[in-house]
């Protein structure tokens, strides 16, 4: 580099530096691995949840909202009930009006037809449930009464606020609902429509796109050619994608071209805001969507210590840096992956609480795992409200084996073998 000095000055010829090469953006620093090379799992999944950000919310309808996460407190709009109603048949009076100025009860009030405002000394009938005019403080049952004509004669008192349901004993007006944070189920919708709230601010559901490839791959319902498999992988983590809330589109690549590959994904990112890819058991087919991948954005390819699922490949994608997961190609390693993984990505995305509620269980099977690994086993687990049992669920026919279990078997890193009758930890299939 030659530095100019002072006009008329002298020129001094500067060392020339190194250009320095454009590495152009990269991923933040990766955990470190162990001796073996392998990244902890734990650390694993917080550097992704690092990568990504929730959703930007916005406001939807209370119905089309349900199983969000809602991003603002919400307090009641109205008085439940809105007004005040009768708990009995009889009449709406005040009070006040059942005693003369010395103290004894009346002997009768004036009755009004159709009244909206009680006079005073006025009253007026009532059904149950049904709203009283302003100004009743309380109802008179008609056994308490006798009518004459256009008045009532008055048997027995009543106190303020007696046989009346006031207007927001129920719920109040600008009462706390809702926190920001919380999930939308059925029963909080019916709430907050009872609670006069029709819109409320929420996270949308994450949109993923499942993309299935490979060169012996076919669609479901096709005949198969010698060699060839159902797409069944992309089938298994579109439906799980959909069990953990979001809205889920499957795409399909019938061979392993890069380029192709490339294509397919980058036409599918403007609705994605997660991209899922699986493969068969093929490791061309595997390596074919990692070059994509590595040719379309930033991407982290590591050994976690787990199993199955020890080998996992993420990355950044495109202009906008659209999160994508590959998944292993053996359909157990890539639904295990997926629960490990993928959903806590997802439950980022939709701003709730990135935590898995594990359950404890007395094996019923001798279980063997290799220390310094996470190990995720298939099993059933039995509940019958005395004690939770789990036994271990293995079958030829992967699918099978993933079909009959409910539950996923937790030997941390610290645990080489279970005996049966001892306690181990798992994760409900059915409860994110």
């Amino acid at each position: 580099m030659v530095e100019t000095m002072a006009l008329f000055g002298r020129r001094k010829k500067i060392e020339a530096e190194p250009p320095q090469e454009d590495t152009g953006p990269i991923l933040p620093p990766a955990p470190p691995s162990d001796a073996q090379g392998l990244r902890r799992v734990q650390d694993h999944v917080e550097y992704l949840l690092e990568l990504v950000q929730p959703l930007n919310p916005f406001g939807m309808a209370v119905v089309e909202a349900c199983g969000q996460v809602i991003c603002e407190d919400i307090n009641s709009l109205i008085n439940v009930p809105a007004d005040s109603t009768s708990r009995v048949v009889g009449y709406a009076v005040r009070a006040s009006d059942l005693f003369d100025d010395g103290g004894k009860l009346v002997e009768s009030l004036s009755l009004g037809e159709g009244v909206q405002h009680l006079g005073i000394g006025q009253t007026t009938r009532v059904g149950v449930g049904e709203a009283v005019p302003r100004g009743a403080t309380a109802v008179l049952p008609i056994e308490f009464t006798e009518e004459a004509g256009d008045r009532i004669r008055v048997l027995q008192e009543v106190d303020e606020g007696q046989y009346l349901r006031a207007a927001g004993s129920h719920l109040a007006l600008g009462a706390r609902l809702l926190s920001s944070g919380a999930v939308l189920n059925e029963r909080s919708v019916g709430m907050l429509a009872a609670a006069g709230i029709d819109r409320v601010l929420v996270r949308p559901k994450p949109r993923v796109v499942v993309v299935g490839s490979g060169t012996e791959l076919v669609e479901p319902g096709t005949q198969l050619g010698h060699g060839e498999a159902t797409d069944a992988n992309s089938y298994l983590i579109a439906a799980a994608a959909m069990a953990a809330g979001a809205t889920v589109f499957r795409v399909s690549v019938h061979g392993n071209d890069p380029e192709e590959l490339k294509q397919a994904i980058t036409d599918q990112l403007i609705r994605a805001d997660v991209v899922i890819s699986t493969t068969g058991g093929r490791r061309e087919d595997y390596e074919a969507v990692a070059k994509a991948m590595g040719e379309m954005g930033l991407v982290d390819a590591v050994e976690v210590a787990m199993s199955p699922g020890r080998t996992q490949t993420f990355g950044l994608i495109g202009d906008e840096k659209v999160p994508m997961v590959m998944l292993p190609g053996n359909p157990v390693s890539a639904y295990v992956s997926f629960q490990v993984f993928v959903l806590p990505l997802l439950l980022r995305l939709k701003g709730a609480e990135v935590k898995r509620r594990t359950v404890r269980a007395i094996a019923k099977d001798p279980l063997r795992s290799v220390k310094g690994q996470l190990h995720l086993l298939r099993g059933y687990l039995n509940d019958d409200s005395r004690v939770r049992t789990v036994e271990r669920v293995s079958d030829h026919f992967a699918m099978a084996e993933l079909n009959a279990s409910n539950c996923l078997i937790l030997l941390d890193e610290e645990t080489e073998s279970v005996r049966p009758g001892e306690a181990v930890k798992c994760w409900l299939l059915s409860d994110f």
